[in-house]
């Protein structure tokens, strides 16, 4: 087809049709970009979504006058898991390595602080991925209410989704981690959270 594109485009007669072929090639690839980049927002938006689900679970399991703890624990886990994320988590999970010894790294080690991200592709992928660790981190939080004092809970959060989970998500999903050779696809494996 590319043979048969560039013997089309050799003729001085078809300049005006390649011209045009060439300029739908360019659309449908930015319609694609922009495709793949509304599917990863609307997806984190509804995985972030299942964080309210969690708040009415635990708003339903537990005594009335701990309610209004819980979701804003529910609320602040989510906060306080976007620092972690945003500071350490993306980093240790999708983060380039420096290490030249092998072709597998336990953590990553560079964008720290979301340092280095270029384009809107990348702060997309970071939403959706962080809205996974936001939740692996809601889960606990039923487990734990009317048991656990807020700043303990933060903690935990923070914790979970700065180191915890992204050790895990980068052992599985990214293309550096030590148990890719059994997931080549980044986006399946989501099972583990």
């Amino acid at each position: 087809m590319a043979d048969a594109f560039a013997t089309l485009c050799t003729d001085e007669a078809n300049a005006d049709l390649c011209t045009v072929i060439t300029e739908i090639k360019a659309n449908a690839v930015s319609i694609g970009n922009g495709v793949d980049t509304f599917y990863l927002l609307f997806a984190g938006t509804t995985v972030f979504l299942m964080q309210a689900g969690f708040a009415m679970l635990c708003a339903g399991s537990i005594r009335q006058k701990n309610v209004k703890n819980i979701i804003l624990k529910n609320l602040l886990d989510a906060c306080g898991g976007a620092i972690g994320f945003w500071a350490f988590g993306y980093a240790f999970a999708y983060g380039a390595s420096t290490s030249d010894t092998s072709n597998t790294d336990f953590i990553g080690s560079e964008n720290f602080f979301m340092n280095g991200l270029m384009g809107h592709e990348e702060w997309i992928f970071w939403f959706f991925q962080w809205a996974f660790a936001a939740a692996a981190a809601t889960i606990v939080a039923g487990t734990v209410a009317e048991r656990c004092k807020m700043s303990a809970y933060l903690c935990y959060s923070f914790f979970l989704t700065a180191f915890v989970y992204p050790v895990v998500a980068r052992s599985i999903w990214s293309g550096n981690g030590f148990l890719t050779a059994f997931n080549p696809d980044p986006f399946m494996g989501t099972g583990m959270i």
